[in-house]
């Protein structure tokens, strides 16, 4: 773990002088949902409808370093599925925040103030677990060890699990599209292999509590940020770019067709 303080702290130095922080920052399917669902089998009848996608979780949901201001990823989405046929629109309940952490989203499921827009809902997207690593990062910066991020990712899986079956309880029936976490310190250097195990960790966890879910897409996205070869950062050397959250879209919607959710 001595090479993860030294990149620690020199990735420290390097986001102090760039950034301020290291956040990342019902009853059955309705005929809408039904539709979308039936590829081109549309009844004659059918008159397009808009669809709702909420977005839940951290600063990558919620958009920060798009310099383009498309809305990140979740509106790179959104402009995709509004060429689906029989899709009249789409439009973005975005409710993540930069900064956000798993108990922090728990919380706000358990005190009701996401209940309309998940209720809501045709598509789910959600981002959440990066700011968990973080904390650990920050609590133990000059004593790191790999038994605290393995104590935390107990406790992180609990909270996602409790996170997920909330979120299915009020809508069972809405794809939910889980995109997991990347290794920024991979932008500094790639001699940190024990970063990589618990990025992979966290990732492993997020895949296993959806994966029975049909109506689930786990997305891995660790693969379009190792490094920075392709340009893929903003300035602040940690959050996507504009091409970085256009390579997010992509792999969305490449896993989405994969998990059956596009036709």
């Amino acid at each position: 773990m001595k090479r993860i303080l030294y990149v620690v702290l020199l990735a420290t130095v390097v986001l102090a002088g760039c950034s301020s922080s290291f956040i990342f920052g019902n009853d059955e399917a309705t005929p809408r949902v039904q539709t979308v669902f039936a590829g081109y089998n549309v009844p004659p009848n059918f008159i397009p409808q808009a669809l709702i996608i909420t977005a839940l979780g951290d600063s990558l949901s919620q958009g920060v370093g798009d310099e383009e201001n498309r809305g990140g990823y979740v509106g790179r989405l959104a402009a995709e599925i509004r060429q689906w046929p029989g899709v009249y629109g789409a439009a973005v309940e975005n409710t993540a925040k930069r900064g956000r952490r798993s108990d922090q989203l728990l919380a706000m499921f358990q005190k009701g103030e996401l209940t309309g827009p998940v209720t809501e809902a045709d598509y789910i997207v959600m981002t959440i677990g990066g700011n968990d690593i973080m904390r650990i990062v920050k609590r133990d910066l000059f004593n790191l060890t790999i038994e605290a991020f393995q104590e935390e990712l107990v406790f992180y899986e609990n909270r996602y699990m409790n996170i997920y079956s909330t979120v299915r309880s009020m809508n069972p029936q809405a794809p939910v599209i889980v995109i997991g976490v990347y290794n920024p310190f991979s932008l500094i250097t790639d001699e940190v292999d024990e970063f990589d195990e618990i990025i992979a960790a966290y990732n492993d966890a997020m895949e296993d509590i959806v994966e029975d879910d049909p109506q689930a897409c786990f997305v891995p996205v660790e693969d379009l940020f190792t490094g920075n070869d392709n340009l893929v950062y903003h300035t602040d050397f940690f959050h996507p770019n504009a091409k970085g959250y256009d390579l997010m879209a992509e792999r969305i919607v490449e896993r989405m067709e994969e998990c059956g959710m596009v036709f």
